[in-house]
């Protein structure tokens, strides 16, 4: 299953060392980056392929929250980047909508799962694509811990 795919491609590792943490589902969070990966994985030319897995913090990084005048702060950044075809322009504007697919036995369910699951998190999922590369960022806040008055130093 997991181990199938991928053999035949060369990953790039970029991780920031130092990054905050942040809140989530463990399992929800493995689904979507296995989602991504395997994606990339299939998009890839089968001699050549590279998928590039990155993660950055984002100072300042603020995203309009759709249906309010609310930005929110998702400073973290997640990126898997393949060097296959691109997405087909057509394809583009209803990428993460259920059903829809470039896969002969794909379901389509695969990018509507991880746009819900990132949304779920408090988190956008962003793309761009060109032939020969194509990048999926996935954006997500900061854990934040809530502080009582003894352990931000106010003793009573």
């Amino acid at each position: 299953a997991a181990g199938g795919f991928g053999r035949h491609v060369r990953f790039v590792e970029h991780y920031d060392p130092s990054l905050p943490p942040a809140a989530g589902d463990k399992n929800a969070l493995v689904q979507v980056f296995l989602n991504l990966v395997k994606n990339a994985a299939e998009a890839v030319p089968s001699s050549g392929g590279e998928i590039v897995l990155g993660t950055a913090y984002r100072q300042g990084v603020r995203i309009h929250v759709p249906g309010t005048r609310e930005r929110v702060n998702l400073p973290l950044e997640i990126t898997v980047a393949d060097n296959g075809p691109g997405i087909p322009v057509d394809l583009r504007a209803h990428l993460f909508d259920a059903f829809v697919t470039t896969k002969p036995e794909g379901s389509g369910l695969g990018l509507a799962l991880v746009a819900k699951l990132i949304r779920d998190h408090g988190g956008v999922v962003e793309f761009e694509s060109a032939s020969r590369h194509t990048e999926f960022r996935i954006r997500l806040p900061v854990y934040k811990t809530a502080v009582t008055p003894v352990e931000a130093g106010v003793h009573g």
